[in-house]
Formats: C-alpha cells, structure tokens, sequence
C-alpha cells in the first residue's frame, strides 16, 4: 500500500509538480550533460516537448514496425489473413511494449524465502483488469484516429472518418470482451494477489491455441543466451484467475473464432493508444485525467516515469541532497521497529505464539532507502550498466526515440527478472513523495523525494521529522498488519498464525475504528464515511500516529535542535501539527467519501488523534470536548 493522498490537491501531488518542473528547468538550460545516462535524459526531453518535431515527425519507423511485426489490415486492403499468426504477432509487439498487448500482461514481482530474494515473470490478463476503464479503448478512438490519419498520409491516402469507426467498434467491442473475461470489478483485489499463480506449464495445456514460450521469447534483447532465455522461462508463473483457466476456454474461443483482421487490428491498436498519447496530447480525452494537459506536463511526467534513476541523480544534485538524510532516516526505521517490537512484547491480548510471530515479521521487513545503488559514482556502476545498452541521438526523429525507450524497458524487465536487481523497472513511481510497503514482498520503500525537506531535514527537530517522515514509516510498517496484510508471514505468504482469541480482539478493536469512522460526515455532504472501505488505511493511520509518536519520544531526549519562532508549542504540539500538516489536501470530499481508499483529510487527522489520550494531554483538551471524546477506541495492540 502507497502512501499517498487525493489525486486532485495533496501535497504530495503538488510536491510531485515541482519536482517536475524543477527537472524540467534543468533540462532546458542544459546544452549537454558529461554522463552518457543524462544525457539520454536530455535527449529525450528535448525531442518530447518539441511540439513542432512532433508535428513534423512522418511517423514512417512506426509504419515499418507495424508492417515488420504482420502488417494493419485496417490500412491495407492486400493484408493477406492466411499469413497471419497470432503467437508471431504477439511474440513482435511483446518486444516493444509487454503491457499493452491487451490478451495479457507481463508484470514483475518478487518471491522471499528468508533473505533469498527472487524476481520473476508473471502474465495476467490484459492492462483493462490492474488498469480498469481508463485504459479500454473506448476512450482513446480520438487519438488513435490521430494517428491512423497520420499513417495513411504515407501512403497519400485520406482517412475516412465513418469507414475508421466501422472498424474501432469492432476492436472496442474485443476490448470489452476481454474485459468482461478479466472481471476486475469482482476480482479488483486478485489483481496484485501474487499468491494465486500457477506454472507457466499449465497455461501452455490450458491454452495451446497460442504458443507462449514463443511469445515469451520475443521479451530479452538480441543476443541473449539459451540458457538466459530459459531461466527467464523457469522464472514466469501465470496468475490462476479463469481469464486463462476458466472452464469454458473462453480465451482460447477469443483466440480462435474472432475474425484475424479484427486479431490483427487489435494489437496494432493496443500499440498506437500509447503513441497517440505522444504524439496527440492536445484535446486527449485521457489527457486531463492523468494532469496532463499540456506537452509540457506530459514531457515531464514521461522522462520520471521511463527514466525515474537518472531523474533522481539530477534531482539530488539540484537541490543539493544532503546525504546524511540516508542515515536519519534509516535510523528513524529502525526506531520505529524497535517502538513496534516494544508495542507487541507489552500487547495485554495478543498470546506469545502471534506476539513471536508478528515480531518475527517486523524484523524481517526488507527496506529500501531511496535506491542508493542507483547514484552515479555508486559502487557497482548500477545506474551506468542499466542504460548501456540504449543510445539515443540527436539526430533521432520522436517515434524513433519512443520504440528506443519501450524496447528498453522490456529489455530492462528481463534483466530484472535474470539478475535479481532491486530495481523494479516497470513500476518505479519513485518521484511521488511516497513511502510504500509491499504485502507480499514484506518490504518498505522509501522513494527519494521523501527522504528531503520538508519530510526530512537534518536541521529540524525530532518533532517534524518524525511527526512526517516518521509517521509515514510507520503507516507502512502498519499495512504490514491490517486485515489485509496481516495473515501473510515473514516471507509475504499466505500464513494464518494468528490463534481463535487473538484475532477476535484484534476485530473487535478494529470494529471499533470502522463503526466510528462510519459515523463521520464531512460538513456540507449529505452521506457519511464508509469505515469497511477505508479499513486498510484505519489501521496504517492509527497505528502509524501512535508509534510514530512514541518513536519521537524516545529521539527527543537527544533532540539538538529548536525552532526560535516556535518556542510558543511544546515539542508534542509540534509533532503533532507536522502530522496534520502532512495530510491536508485540497480536494473533492464528495469524491473521497465515495471512493478513495482513505479517510478524508479532516478525519485522518481528527479522527486519528480524538482516539490519542496524549493529543489530549499535549493540548489540555477537556474530557468529552471535542477532540477528547469520553469514548475512545483502544489501541489496536
């Protein structure tokens, strides 16, 4: 679970802004870069915010790609259908963009077995399910129409409007069968269930219509090894959901009694969704959902996503990162372990088999800083030998520079998957200001822009770091026991080691926080919170605010540093108001209350801190004031 606030006006999303502009500035004023992984950056930024490159740009290397990997029979009246063969095809596209294949998805993810730690594949239906509606093609026939005009122009043909729609029903219709196969809406939790696999043998039985090792093998770049390509094989499993393993084939029937034109113009399609959100930004209708309304946001959020270490280099150097924040922030950790420890050793319910197990696990949370192997100069030359294989120049056109980059980052997954790098390659977010931990993993991420000001600062006093970095610590620390986390083990597997009576008082405490959370209505709307939904992000809160706070009692003692203009409010009052700061936002309650996973902001403050007799006591809060009501929900442990 990311820490994270509302889409519309948290802090974090305007942190994430000025990063973004920040880098971007950098960009610009810099003619070239010494380091051959910046100046891909470089590059890059150059050719994407170039709208008149952009607008110029043939698009004749995609035309190529198109016709190399089985021609577009919606483009070309001699497309000869006895030619086709879907496990080619998929097997050419797969190269260039493993995600949008829409009859699957390849994803990473990560397997512990103490401190073993192994990555490996894993295929899951298509983007539609993880990614829901905003990634159906219904909504991108504007774009795609775009190009496809574009496309035809190389041919000195004219697009006609009515003849394009005929054919983009039918693949949206397509889209919206496998849609329907994938069910996310029932099965939205399975999505990111790594525990629900079966072996890559089984999808070959299941549905041998389509020839997996050889789409599979279209993944690692030239020149890879047999013997590589086959580890990678033993490394991927297949997600047992009935989108491959229903009884009724139904893949295989999609697979086989769909018309091969309409096979054949899906997959290209699937491909040009993603091009036309380079090369048609302006009126995309996905545009403004994602904060892109403008080449200039879309550039920026690009060049963070596709190269997110290089971005990070720069960024430190920018603001001058002061390295000592590592080690804050890896001791605040372990602070934060050792109050949870404390918290378990004196739990008045839990018995001494879950208190040995719930510590067992704590400890061996894996945490990662920032991706320190990942600055330039690091030992390993990690950040050098991720990009030594990829060259763009100045002499490249747009599309020529985009095929470069997707090919890279399918190429860069299967280095993931062979070597059991720490860098996830395909999910890096790691330019939002969150902290992440992972369920079945059993690790904590800390992204870079979290571990500066104004979450961390070597300068502050205990109280702000720990009332914001330190309470992020230990929210995610505490996903790692909410009802969804907290019956896999040290290793992130499914493990129920939790006995009868333990687990009931743990839900009845956590009943506690639903029914009153339930029981909140944000001022001005007329329906209340839904506590069951936002249940994850309870008990993260909760638990997160009082270790956090017991962690900055026990760092204070040591406290070197005082704010002058603060002398007014006791260090508690300050932890306190830094936690609250933390979480305001600006944004849509009536939104928030009916959908987003946590609280609003005005009751993932006051709610948290009306259960906390020390908020209380820190403000002399009177007994059934307010903020000090009589009844309080105990603490979760």
């Amino acid at each position: 679970m990311a820490e994270h606030q509302s889409i519309d006006g948290s802090y974090t999303l305007v942190r994430y802004r000025m990063i973004q502009n920040l880098l971007f500035s950098v960009m610009r004023k810099t003619p070239k870069f010494a380091s051959k992984p910046k100046e891909l950056l470089r590059i890059f930024a150059k050719k994407c915010q170039s709208r008149r490159e952009m607008d110029r740009d043939s698009l004749k290397e995609l035309w190529n790609v198109i016709e190399r990997n089985g021609g577009f029979p919606m483009l070309d009246s001699t497309w000869n259908e006895t030619k086709f063969d879907l496990s080619e095809m998929l097997s050419k596209y797969i190269q260039l963009n493993r995600q949008r294949l829409g009859f699957l998805s390849v994803e990473p993810y990560t397997i512990r077995n103490g401190p073993l730690v192994t990555n490996r594949l894993f295929i899951s239906a298509g983007p539609h399910w993880e990614y829901k509606e905003r990634i159906s093609l219904k909504g991108y026939r504007i774009g795609v129409a775009h190009v496809v005009n574009r496309l035809l122009k190389l041919q000195n043909e004219t697009f006609n409007q009515s003849k394009f729609d005929v054919e983009y029903d039918k693949l949206v219709e397509l889209d919206q069968k496998f849609t329907e196969l994938a069910d996310f809406r029932r099965d939205s939790d399975e999505a990111k269930n790594m525990t629900i696999i079966r072996p890559l043998e089984d999808l070959i039985r299941a549905v041998p219509e389509v020839d997996w090792i050889r789409v599979l093998r279209g993944m690692p770049r030239g020149g890879t090894s047999e013997e590589q390509t086959k580890k990678m094989l033993a490394r991927t499993d297949v997600h047992g959901h009935r989108y491959f393993f229903g009884s009724n084939r139904e893949l295989a029937r999609l697979a086989t009694r769909t018309p091969r034109t309409v096979l054949a113009n899906y997959l290209v399609v699937r491909q040009l969704a993603d091009v036309a959100l380079f090369f048609h930004d302006q009126d995309h209708p996905h545009a403004r959902f994602w904060g892109n309304d403008n080449n200039a946001q879309f550039c920026a959020d690009q060049f963070l996503t596709f190269f997110p270490m290089i971005s990070m280099n720069v960024l430190m150097e920018a603001v001058e990162f002061k390295r000592e924040n590592f080690e804050i922030a890896a001791e605040m950790v372990e602070e934060v372990r050792r109050e949870y420890v404390r918290t378990f050793e004196h739990s008045r319910y839990l018995s001494e088999h879950v208190k040995r197990a719930a510590i067992r696990k704590l400890k061996a949370i894996r945490v990662n800083l920032g991706y320190q192997e990942y600055l330039e100069g690091a030992k390993g030359a990690a950040l050098e030998r991720l990009y030594e294989t990829i060259v763009f120049l100045e002499t490249d056109s747009p599309i020529q520079i985009y095929l470069k980059m997707w090919r890279h980052r399918t190429e860069q997954l299967v280095e993931h998957i062979l070597h059991d790098t720490t860098l996830n390659p395909v999910h890096s977010k790691i330019f939002q200001s969150t902290a992440h931990y992972n369920t079945f993993h059993n690790s904590l991420t800390l992204v870079m822009p979290y571990l500066t000001y104004p979450h961390l600062d070597p300068q502050f006093p205990a109280a702000l770091n720990f009332g914001s970095l330190g309470y992020a610590i230990a929210h995610e620390i505490g996903h790692a026991f909410d009802e969804k986390s907290r019956k896999n083990d040290e290793n992130g597997r499914a493990a129920d080691w939790w006995d009868r009576q333990s687990n009931e008082e743990y839900e009845r405490r956590e009943r506690c926080l639903l029914e009153q959370y339930s029981n909140y209505q944000e001022p001005g709307y007329d329906h209340f919170m839904n506590g069951t939904r936002i249940r994850w992000e309870l008990v993260a809160d909760h638990l997160g605010t009082q270790i956090a706070y017991r962690s900055f009692q026990k760092a204070k003692t040591s406290d070197k540093f005082h704010l002058p203009e603060a002398q007014s409010y006791t260090n508690d009052q300050l932890f306190f108001y830094n936690q609250a700061l933390k979480n305001c936002d600006v944004a849509n309650p009536n939104y928030n209350l009916r959908h987003f996973t946590h609280p609003t902001s005005r009751y993932r403050v006051n709610g948290m801190i009306q259960n906390m007799p020390e908020f209380a006591e820190a403000f002399e809060c009177t007994l059934d004031s307010p903020m000090n009501p009589k009844h309080k929900c105990p603490s979760l442990f």
